[in-house]
């Protein structure tokens, strides 16, 4: 794909692509954020705060640890009888990772942000839509 090359010799994404990847994991906050809600309840650490503030910043940092996490959530939303819902969101997980690489490390960048909190409410509705249509 050539919209993922990067700048050429450095290996860094060029800037479309940044703001894409942030889009992305603001999307992926969301779900592993339902997911892990569907798995632990209504006070899960996602949810707080003071944790999207963290990981809006630095999403390798803090994201690749929760999706490691994912199964887990899954089967403690099986076990509360949210099963269902919750494969839905945990099927979806793979598509809302960046292609070939790794997370990125950091969106210090206000437009990164932005794009971030954009991904993370656009997910938001689409499992918004998805439970209402289950």
């Amino acid at each position: 794909m050539a919209a993922r090359t990067g700048i050429k010799g450095t290996g860094k994404p060029m800037a479309n692509d940044l703001r894409a990847e942030a889009y992305l994991c603001g999307r992926l906050y969301a779900a592993l954020a339902e997911l892990q809600r569907l798995g632990e309840g209504e006070h899960h650490s996602l949810g707080r705060p003071d944790v999207v503030r963290k990981l809006a910043l630095e999403p390798s940092k803090h994201l690749t640890r929760r999706l490691h996490l994912a199964g887990k959530y899954l089967q403690g939303a099986r076990n509360r009888g949210r099963g269902g819902p919750a494969a839905v969101v945990f099927r979806s997980l793979p598509d809302l990772l960046p292609a070939g690489r790794d997370l990125p490390g950091s969106l210090r960048d206000s437009g990164l942000q932005e794009r971030f909190h954009e991904g993370r409410t656009a997910q938001e509705a689409a499992i918004g839509r998805t439970a209402g249509a289950g």
